[in-house]
């Protein structure tokens, strides 16, 4: 008999689930802020990009409801049901598909604006390749773990190399596409004031977006690895998708100028 007959300690595993869920909502409401401030700022922005806002959002509210329908089931509707606890839900497995599309809109974003900078065909394919590759591993990851809805599969770290390639690719091609920002944003600077003070606050925010992602990715990374025996790695994985976000509608927010404001009064 392979499986678990004795329930798995409640605190780094749905404990940990449920930790997660409440950082998701947190990033979810600085998201919807982010969003309503891209709103109000840019309304003279092409539909296309005010699309690609309206999608991501999206995706991550539907994603939230899954999460939260997740942590009800165990925590709540099941409630003491040990053989409940004991086998994954569709939704916490299908929560990873509308990750992945948010992950790889916000990517396909980012790869075109090293596309717009560079015009380098081969850097561009590369990282749009790589940006591919970690969805379709995502997508492989999630048909896995629908085939076997045991816990014990992901306690006991079954498909732990194809989790460790999708953290590590999806962490290589931020931190890629951070640098080549910093490059190219770089070498646009001037010597106007204003347009100087611009690219710098430009380059931050690539800095900043581009390791936030990488630094998450990483750290799901390590607890996966580092603590066997519990969710933690999937309690941090959960906001993975909304940090993408956050950082694409604060790059685009941080095109506002201080000046814009100069037209209200006191």
């Amino acid at each position: 008999m392979s499986s678990p007959s004795v329930l798995p300690d409640l605190n780094p595993t749905y404990g940990a689930l449920l930790v997660g869920v409440y950082f998701a909502i947190f990033f979810q409401g600085v998201l919807t802020v982010q969003t309503y401030i891209y709103f109000e700022s840019f309304p003279e922005d092409p539909w296309g990009m005010k699309s690609l806002v309206t999608i991501v959002w999206l995706l991550d509210v539907a994603h939230l409801v899954l999460i939260c329908q997740t942590a009800y089931y165990y925590l709540v509707s099941n409630w003491g049901n040990q053989q409940a606890l004991l086998s994954t839900i569709p939704i916490l497995d299908l929560h990873l598909i509308l990750m992945t599309l948010s992950i790889m809109a916000c990517q396909s974003f980012y790869v075109n604006r090293v596309w717009k900078f560079s015009k380098n065909i081969l850097l561009t394919g590369l990282l749009g390749t790589a940006s591919l590759t970690s969805g379709i591993l995502y997508f492989t990851l999630t048909a896995q773990l629908l085939q076997n809805r045991s816990v014990e599969t992901i306690l006991k770290r079954t498909y732990l190399s194809e989790t460790i390639a999708v953290f590590s690719v999806g962490a290589a091609v931020d931190l890629a596409i951070a640098i080549l920002m910093v490059w190219y944003l770089g070498r646009e600077r001037t010597t106007f004031d204003r347009v100087k003070s611009l690219v710098t606050r430009l380059i931050q925010v690539s800095v900043a977006t581009g390791l936030a992602t990488s630094l998450l990715a990483l750290g799901c990374l390590i607890a996966l690895v580092a603590s066997a025996d519990s969710l933690i790695f999937v309690a941090i994985h959960v906001s993975l998708g909304r940090t993408y976000t956050n950082a694409l509608l604060a790059t685009l927010n941080s095109r506002k100028r201080p000046a814009c404001a100069s037209g209200t009064s006191s």
